[in-house]
């Protein structure tokens, strides 16, 4: 059987961000690149309309999933499809009294929220009363951290099942570009 993305239950996440692109690649622990993430699209079109998509894709470059980030102007949501363009998820940042909530609505039916300090990368994901992942901050070093780097570690529970696994890699992202943006306010 093929060890895909999807397989793993730990992932190492390198962002690399740049001017307009929130880039990644995702390692095994042992430090083989398994899967990247790319910005697509043309600056031009990302400027005038808003969106962003990002792929994600196995390390021999065949798509797992993309994340869809539509323009929008009273809160962050994000959108997840499978390479085919069919919508699996919803991911959407919430406000609440002093504190800051990001939920993952899967097609399903089911819920996937954040628990912890997300903006600090130390954090569970919650389903009801279990626990399919849980996400800690990796130190880049002072120099790729002056480049706008972070790492963080994404380990899931081993029976977490493909479609959990894949909302929660496109809500990773989705968290990523929500504290980018949260950055430059």
């Amino acid at each position: 059987m093929r060890m895909t993305l999807l397989h793993h239950d730990t992932l190492i996440v390198q962002q690399m961000t740049g001017f307009v692109s929130n880039n990644f690649d995702v390692y095994d622990p042992e430090g083989t690149v398994i899967a990247h993430v790319q910005t697509e699209g043309s600056l031009g079109s990302r400027l005038l309309k808003g969106n962003r998509t990002f792929t994600v894709s196995d390390g021999d470059g065949e798509a797992v999933l993309l994340v869809r980030d539509p323009m929008n102007f009273v809160r962050d949501t994000y959108e997840l499809d499978d390479p085919d363009g069919t919508a699996f998820a919803h991911v959407r940042k919430r406000f609440t009294f002093l504190k800051k909530r990001m939920d993952i609505e899967l097609a399903s039916g089911g819920v996937i929220e954040l628990h912890g300090n997300f903006l600090g990368f130390e954090f569970e994901f919650m389903m009801g009363d279990r626990v399919p992942a849980r996400v800690t901050r990796k130190w880049s070093g002072a120099v790729r951290g002056l480049l706008g780097r972070s790492t963080y570690a994404l380990i899931f529970d081993p029976e977490a099942p493909e479609e959990v696994r894949k909302a929660i890699i496109g809500g990773m992202i989705a968290l990523d570009l929500i504290r980018a943006k949260e950055n430059n306010n």
